[in-house]
């Protein structure tokens, strides 16, 4: 019997490239990130309301309401007040996979692949959750406009184990999904822990910490389930800007025994 069927969105952050290094500009970013925002179907629409909350509370003029949230474009004031209202409504579990790109190999240097291959170990994660509910989902992506989505579900349901949990596999833009809107801020929130800045090389830690409690956790573990880190996590817990992570352990842990 199930508990209840859920909505799953899903959006990345950073880009696919792989030339770090650029003359004119930044280059690619170090990372790629991809996340989900799950939350049960009868919740869709209040967790879809949390995005019109944002939009009065940042003083959006009529003639931007219709415009979807973009957190990477915000200030940072204005992204604490995004982690804060998604914080507030709290009935919804993330799950983000980090792909430390300096560190890959072959195949997953191609674009296409890259992301495929995010999406299957995402799913994989997201698909222990669902079993873990005895639930089906609806997966929506973020429309990317190079990708053929005819061709990335045949792919899923032939690497994943997950056809007696999904309900449909489809893609929105974010200005047909408000949910979309939201787990880009996830995604962004998550990239930003793990990207350096182009000034110190420091990364903001903070957006990503507070929505930690909504990260998926699984035999009392969220590393590996709800935060993902590939190709290896000792490469990037051992560096004194990712302390953040133990931190975040830490407190999963004396959570776990109160």
């Amino acid at each position: 019997m199930t508990t209840g069927n859920y909505n799953v969105y899903i959006d990345e952050a950073g880009d696919e490239g792989f030339k770090f290094k650029c003359e004119l500009g930044r280059g690619s970013s170090k990372f790629f990130v991809l996340s989900a925002i799950i939350v049960k179907q009868e919740l869709d629409q209040k967790l879809a309301s949390v995005v019109n909350d944002l939009k009065r509370i940042l003083k959006y003029q009529p003639k931007d309401i219709l415009a979807p949230l973009h957190f990477c474009k915000m200030s940072h004031d204005k992204r604490k007040v995004c982690i804060n209202q998604l914080v507030n409504f709290n009935n919804y579990t993330i799950i983000s996979v980090v792909f430390q790109k300096e560190k890959l190999q072959e195949p997953l240097k191609v674009k296409s692949v890259l992301y495929n291959y995010a999406c299957k170990l995402l799913l994989e994660k997201v698909t222990i959750f669902l079993k873990s509910k005895k639930a089906k989902a609806n997966f929506i992506f973020e429309h990317r406009r190079n990708t053929h989505y005819n061709e990335l579900e045949t792919y899923i349901r032939k690497v994943i184990d997950c056809e007696q949990y999904v309900l449909s596999i489809r893609s929105l833009t974010k200005s047909q999904s408000k949910c979309l809107q939201l787990v880009d801020i996830v995604a962004s929130s998550t990239y930003q822990a793990f990207e350096p800045n182009q000034y110190d090389g420091d990364v903001e830690s903070s957006y990503f910490m507070k929505l930690s409690n909504n990260v998926f956790t699984y035999n009392n573990k969220c590393l590996g389930y709800g935060l993902k880190l590939f190709p290896s996590d000792t490469d990037i817990i051992e560096q004194e800007k990712y302390s953040w992570i133990s931190e975040m352990l830490i407190k999963f842990s004396k959570d776990l025994k109160n």
